[in-house]
């Protein structure tokens, strides 16, 4: 598995933590956090889900592009 793929599988994976149902007022877990500072997307207490979603979901698209355009325009493979 090449650097893109674990990106896309380590994309999935936060997508996933971040997206699922929440009470108001839940934070997100310090390990989601610290995944998120790691890979460039920095957040803190006051980050909404929704920013994250979509800063997450803007770095997954650019990543799935190129191998859109590999496939011949086919949609990829789910990579989480």
């Amino acid at each position: 598995m090449g650097e893109r793929e674990r990106m896309l599988v380590l994309l999935g994976d936060l997508l996933g933590k971040i997206a699922r149902p929440y009470r108001a007022g839940d934070e997100l877990p310090v390990e989601v956090r610290d995944k998120l500072w790691r890979i460039g997307l920095p957040c803190g207490e006051q980050t909404s889900r929704q920013e994250l979603i979509a800063r997450l979901w803007a770095r997954k698209r650019s990543l799935m592009a190129p191998m859109q355009q590999d496939r011949g325009g086919q949609t990829p493979p789910n990579a989480a």
